[in-house]
C-alpha cells in the first residue's frame, strides 16, 4: 500500500510539471510540451482501466507504457529537446552586445536577443517565423563562411541603416547540424564618421581655401598648404602647436587650451611670419579623427570683405544723413506693411515718434482708402514704382493730411523684393492755394456778370434821368443822373474788391446800422418799393462799413428785381396822395418813426391808379443779429438752399450774384446767413453771429 501512495504522489507531481510546461511552452516548444504531457497521462491510464475495469480482458498496461515511450521518444528527438537553444540563450544571447538571432535547420527564428528585436524590428510574435519574413535583406546575407563580416544597408525608421552580418552553424554532441546563428552589428554611426573623414580628406587635399584640424586640446592635426602660405610658413610646422599662435593678439575665446564654439563664424586677426596683421574670419566644426574627438576649421581671408563693408558703411551714413535731413517724410515699410524706417521729417508731419512707429504696423493710412493704399502697395511689391500720386493720410490726432506720394520697391542682397520705401510729400498749402486760385478764377469769371449786375441799374437811371432832362429841360434830372455815376463808381470800386478780395474784409468798427440801411437804400432804384426799419435794429455792429453797405445794396436790389406784382400798399397811396419826403436824408428817428416812403414817382401813382407793381421791404432785429425781409412772391421751400449759389436765379433778366455776394460778406464778418419765408410769404434773410457795440462816445465837433 504504502509503495502503491508513494507511486501516486510522484504520478501527481510529474504530471503537474508537465502541465506547467505546458502552459508556460512558446511556439516552438508548444509541440515539445505537447508530447511530453501525453507521456505523463500514460501511467494514469493504466491504473485508471484496470481500477474502473473500463476494458475487461484487455490489459491496456502494456500499451500505456509503449504511448508513453513514444512520446517521451519523438520530444527527445524529433522536436529536438537536447538541442543548445536554451544554453546558447543563457550564455550568449542575453550577454553579447551585437544582436543575436537563433535559427533552426529551417532558418526559422528560435530565439532573439533585445538588440536583434531593435534592429530587425521585431518582437517575440516572431519566434518560428522564417527569417526572410522578418529580415527583408536575409538573401543578401553572405551565409557561406562563418568567419567573415560583411556589411549590408536596411532601411529602418525611415532612415539607411549600415550593418555587419555573420552567419555560423553550430551542431550538436554528435556534431551533427542543428541550425545557425545569425550575429547583427550596428555600424552606422562609424560608417557616417568614416564618411565625414573621407569628405574632410577630400577637401585638404583639393580645397583652395585655408583648412586644418584640432585635437579636443586645440592643437593642430593637419594644416593644408594654402594656410600654410597664408601665415608664410610651412603647413607641416604648424602641427603640434596650438592653434593661438597663428593669432595677431591674445583673444579670450582661445584660452583654457581649447577653441571657440561652433556654432558661428567667429573674426580673428592672423599675424603672418612676416609680421603682417590679416583680418580673417574662423568657421570651426567638430569631428572625429581617428576614433579622437577634435575640430576641424577653416580660415578666409575678408580683408576685401572688410574693405567693401566699410565702404557700405559709409555709404549708408551719408544715406542715413540724408534720410534724416530731408525735408520730405521718408517711410520703409516690410513685405507686412511693419515700419523699418520713420525719418524725423516724418515724425513731424504725422505725429509719431520713430520709437514709438519703427517695428508696428504703419498706421497712416485712413479706413477710406485702405484697399486702394494696399493694392498700390502689392503693386509696388511686385516691381512697379509708382511717382507722384496725391492721396490723404491720417495723422496722429485723427486729422487728414493732403500729401504726395512716390513709392519704390526695395531689393535685398539677393535681388528679391521684401518692402518699400515712400518719399512723402505734405502738398496741403499747394492744394490750399491752387483752391484759391480755382476760387479767384471763379470770381474773375463772375466780374464780367458782376459788373453788368450792379451797373445795369445807375445806368438805367442816368439813362432816365437824361431823358427826362431832355424832355423838360429840368436841371435837377441831370443832377440825379450825376449821382447815379457817383454811385457807379462807388460801385466799380466794390466790385473790384469782391474780385480781388472774395471773402475777406477791410478793417472792422463800430458801425451806425440804421445809417448805412438808408445810405444803401439811396443807391437802389426802389421808385414802387418801400423801406421799413422796425425797433430793436442794433444801435451799432461791429463790421466792415463799406461791405455791410454792399450787403443791404444787393438785398434791397434783390428785392426790387423780384418784387411782387400786388397791389399798391397803403403806404404807397399814402405817399402818392400827400407827397411824404424820403427818409433817405433824415434821422434814424424819422425812420423809426414815420417808416420809410419814398417820393411819389410817375410809376407809384400809375401804382395807385391802375393797381401796378410794388414791394415793401423791412429791416429788423433777430436774438443774434437781424433780419431783411418782404413781400414778394417769396422762395420756394425747395429752392432757398440754392439762391446763394452763383449765378442762380429766377429773374428774366437776372444775373444770380446778389445774393452770392450777400453770403461771401456775411461769411467774411462771421455771420451766417439762412433764406426763410417771411411773415407776409415773401423772403426774409436771417443773419446770425452779429456782434453789437455799443455807439463811440460823441465828439466836440459831434
Amino acid at each position: 500500500m504504502t509503495h502503491f501512495v508513494y507511486l501516486l504522489v510522484l504520478m501527481f507531481g510529474a504530471t503537474a510539471l508537465f502541465v506547467q510546461l505546458f502552459v508556460r511552452a512558446r511556439h516552438l516548444y508548444r509541440l515539445q510540451a505537447t508530447a511530453l504531457l501525453g507521456a505523463a497521462f500514460a501511467p494514469w491510464l493504466a491504473i485508471i482501466v484496470p481500477t474502473f475495469d473500463l476494458f475487461t480482458g484487455f490489459d491496456v498496461t502494456l500499451f500505456a507504457w509503449v504511448l508513453a515511450g513514444i512520446a517521451i521518444t519523438a520530444a527527445l528527438f524529433r522536436v529536438k529537446v537536447l538541442d543548445p537553444v536554451p544554453a546558447a540563450h543563457a550564455s550568449i544571447v542575453e550577454e553579447m552586445g551585437d544582436g543575436v538571432v537563433v535559427l533552426d535547420e529551417d532558418d526559422r527564428v528560435g530565439d532573439t536577443n533585445p538588440e536583434a528585436r531593435r534592429l530587425l524590428g521585431i518582437d517575440d510574435d516572431a519566434i518560428g517565423t522564417p527569417i526572410a519574413d522578418v529580415f527583408g535583406a536575409w538573401e543578401t546575407v553572405d551565409r557561406d563562411d562563418p568567419d567573415a563580416w560583411h556589411e549590408i544597408e536596411i532601411e529602418r525608421d525611415d532612415r539607411t541603416r549600415h550593418l555587419e552580418t555573420q552567419v555560423s552553424p553550430f551542431f550538436d554532441h554528435h556534431d551533427r547540424p542543428v541550425g545557425r546563428l545569425l550575429v547583427l552589428r550596428d555600424i552606422t554611426e562609424r560608417k557616417h564618421r568614416e564618411q565625414s573623414l573621407a569628405r574632410y580628406k577630400t577637401v585638404f587635399e583639393s580645397v583652395q581655401d585655408q583648412v586644418f584640424a584640432l585635437d579636443n586640446g586645440g592643437r593642430f592635426v593637419l594644416a593644408n598648404d594654402p594656410l600654410g602660405a597664408l601665415l608664410g610658413v610651412d603647413a607641416d610646422s604648424l602641427v603640434g602647436s596650438h592653434v593661438s599662435t597663428m593669432l595677431a593678439e591674445d583673444d579670450e575665446r582661445f584660452a583654457g587650451g581649447g577653441a571657440p564654439d561652433h556654432d558661428e563664424p567667429v573674426e580673428v586677426a592672423i599675424e603672418t611670419a612676416e609680421g603682417e596683421t590679416i583680418p580673417c574670419e574662423l568657421q570651426l566644426a567638430p569631428v572625429v579623427l581617428r576614433d579622437v574627438e577634435g575640430t576641424v576649421g577653416a580660415v578666409r581671408d575678408i580683408r576685401r570683405r572688410k574693405r567693401v563693408e566699410r565702404s557700405l558703411q559709409e555709404t549708408t551714413e551719408r544715406f542715413e544723413t540724408l534720410v534724416a535731413a530731408s525735408p520730405l517724410a521718408i517711410v520703409a515699410v516690410d513685405a507686412d506693411a511693419t515700419v523699418e524706417v520713420w525719418n524725423p521729417a516724418a515724425e513731424e508731419l504725422f505725429g509719431w515718434s520713430a520709437e514709438a512707429i519703427v517695428g508696428e504696423e504703419l498706421p497712416i493710412i485712413p479706413d477710406e482708402h485702405t484697399e486702394r493704399l494696399g493694392d498700390q502697395h502689392e503693386r509696388v511689391l511686385a516691381g512697379e514704382r509708382l511717382t507722384g500720386f496725391e492721396t490723404t493720410l491720417r495723422r496722429k490726432d485723427g486729422s487728414r493730411v493732403e500729401v504726395r506720394v512716390s513709392i519704390a520697391p526695395v531689393h535685398d542682397a539677393g535681388g528679391e523684393i521684401y518692402g518699400s520705401v515712400s518719399v512723402i510729400a505734405d502738398i496741403t498749402e499747394r492744394k490750399r492755394r491752387e483752391r484759391e486760385i480755382r476760387r479767384q478764377n471763379e470770381r474773375l469769371d463772375e466780374f464780367a456778370s458782376v459788373v453788368s449786375h450792379d451797373l445795369r441799374t445807375p445806368l438805367s437811371v442816368v439813362s432816365g434821368r437824361l431823358e427826362l432832362a431832355a424832355e423838360t429841360g429840368d436841371m435837377e434830372h441831370v443832377e440825379h443822373a450825376e449821382d447815379a455815376l457817383a454811385r457807379m463808381e462807388e460801385f466799380i470800386e466794390d466790385i473790384l474788391t469782391l474780385a480781388r478780395e472774395g471773402k475777406t474784409i477791410g478793417e472792422t468798427e463800430p458801425v451806425d446800422f440804421t445809417a448805412t440801411i438808408l445810405a444803401a437804400w439811396n443807391g437802389v432804384p426802389a421808385d414802387t418799393t418801400t423801406l421799413d426799419v422796425e425797433p430793436g435794429v442794433p444801435e451799432t455792429i461791429e463790421s466792415d462799413r463799406g461791405r455791410l453797405a454792399e450787403l443791404f445794396e444787393n438785398l434791397f436790389r434783390n428785392a426790387v428785381e423780384h418784387g411782387s406784382t400786388s397791389p399798391p400798399s397803403q403806404a404807397q397811396e399814402d405817399a402818392v396822395e400827400h407827397d411824404s419826403t424820403s427818409p433817405r436824408s433824415g434821422t434814424r428817428e424819422d425812420a423809426v418813426e414815420h417808416g420809410s416812403t419814398n417820393p411819389p414817382s410817375q410809376a407809384q401813382e400809375d401804382a395807385v391808379e391802375h393797381g401796378g407793381a410794388g414791394v415793401t421791404v423791412t429791416v429788423g432785429p433777430t436774438p443774434e443779429g437781424f433780419y431783411v425781409a418782404d413781400d414778394g412772391p417769396g422762395i420756394p421751400a425747395d429752392k432757398r438752399a440754392m439762391v446763394f449759389d452763383s449765378g442762380y436765379t429766377t429773374a428774366a433778366e437776372g444775373t444770380g450774384f446778389g445774393l452770392a455776394i450777400v453770403e461771401r460778406i456775411a461769411e467774411a464778418h462771421g455771420w451766417t446767413v439762412a433764406a426763410v419765408e417771411s411773415e407776409t410769404g415773401g423772403a426774409r434773410f436771417e443773419f446770425a453771429g452779429v456782434t453789437r457795440t455799443e455807439p463811440p462816445e460823441p465828439t466836440a465837433e459831434d
